[in-house]
């Protein structure tokens, strides 16, 4: 066995948020180049071997090729409701960990990705966030110890759990603008 495999990662794009200021869901929201933001990000977690690679998206939304469909229908919800189904398709996995990517961040390189893999691997840390310029941004890295506070935290979703972990969550320094691209409006597109 690879210590590749040994300490297998899997993903969960989150995209089931209704996107009321962007216009519409943005999982079916398209990038200049005609793929939709969800294809963007799954193309790249496939890339990364983020195995299973789960998408939590509205109902009707069709998955990208390969990647467990959950359906949440309730776009108003938090987005941890998303993670929450999202970790449920994976209770019975060998997983250590997974990857938590809002489809709101399509631009996320594939070096971003495989450098947070990397850090969790190396640091053993329960949480790894990628930083660009100091500032960190998505996808997040969640060993598979935090999913209780993940399918438990009743305030703040995810973002409680991270702080709650305080300086045991590792930073990896990336070149990647695109862990801060959080697109909300479609004029965020055309931004640098």
């Amino acid at each position: 066995m690879t210590a590749e495999r040994a300490f297998a990662i899997a993903g969960i794009i989150v995209g089931a948020g209704a996107g009321k200021r962007f216009g519409g869901p943005k999982a079916i929201a398209t990038l200049r180049d005609g793929r939709r933001f969800v294809d963007a990000a799954a193309e790249t977690a496939r890339d990364a071997r983020l195995s299973p690679l789960v998408t939590v998206l509205p109902p009707g939304v069709e998955a990208p090729n390969g990647a467990v469909y959950v359906v949440n229908a309730r776009a108003d919800g938090e987005q941890v409701v998303s993670v929450r189904l999202g970790l449920a398709q994976l209770a019975n996995t060998t997983v250590v960990g997974v990857v938590v990517w809002p489809v709101d961040h399509p631009f996320v390189t594939l070096e971003t990705v495989l450098a947070v893999m990397d850090g969790a691997r190396r640091t053993g840390a329960p949480i790894v966030r990628p930083q660009f310029e100091g500032e960190h941004g998505h996808p997040v890295f969640f060993h598979r110890d935090t999913w209780r506070e993940l399918m438990t935290v009743a305030d703040g979703g995810a973002r409680a759990v991270v702080h709650a972990y305080g300086t045991r969550v590792a930073h990896v320094d990336v070149r990647d603008r695109g862990v801060l691209r959080d697109i909300d409006l479609p004029s965020d597109l055309d931004a640098d």
